[in-house]
């Protein structure tokens, strides 16, 4: 089953469910982010669909990234580091600017995020790429980018 999966309803919105299968809380691996990446390009091209809800099938949104990506990054080099970081910037970009003109910056569809709980590193960067986030009262859940307490610099537009 893929980590990502896209359903529209009668009223033209769009619901891509982020579940990664046999795992408690949903990491971001490469695959699941290019998987994404198809998927809203799927959304703007259909002229059915008016507007995105990106959200989790579990209690929770999202851990972060799988750490095996990164550590397939580092083995790549600079240039694979360079590479993966820019590819995760633009999908970021893709739902930010969901279809806009670049010239008039006018159209686009909506894209919201809604958030279960606990919404940490990519699980909030891409939320904040989003226009507008929704979240649920959930006092038991985490907001933020956690990455930098151990001197990583969040990677993929969390402070852009």
């Amino acid at each position: 089953m893929p980590d990502f999966t896209m359903t529209t309803d009668a009223d033209g919105v769009a619901t891509i469910t982020w579940d990664v299968a046999q795992k408690s809380m949903n990491v971001m691996s490469t695959e699941a982010f290019m998987a994404l990446s198809g998927l809203i390009d799927q959304a703007l091209a259909d002229g059915s669909v008016k507007g995105v809800i990106i959200t989790s099938a579990k209690k929770d949104f999202a851990g972060g990234m799988d750490l095996n990506v990164i550590a397939k990054m580092r083995a790549g080099g600079a240039q694979a580091i360079f590479d993966g970081v820019m590819g995760m910037h633009q999908v970021l970009r893709k739902i930010e600017r969901a279809g806009m003109d670049p010239k008039t910056l006018k159209g686009g569809k909506p894209i919201v995020a809604a958030l279960p709980g606990t919404a940490l590193g990519i699980g909030l960067e891409l939320p904040l790429s989003c226009h507008r986030i929704i979240a649920a009262d959930n006092p038991k859940a985490k907001i933020g980018l956690p990455e930098i307490m151990v001197g990583i610099f969040p990677g993929a537009g969390g402070t852009t």
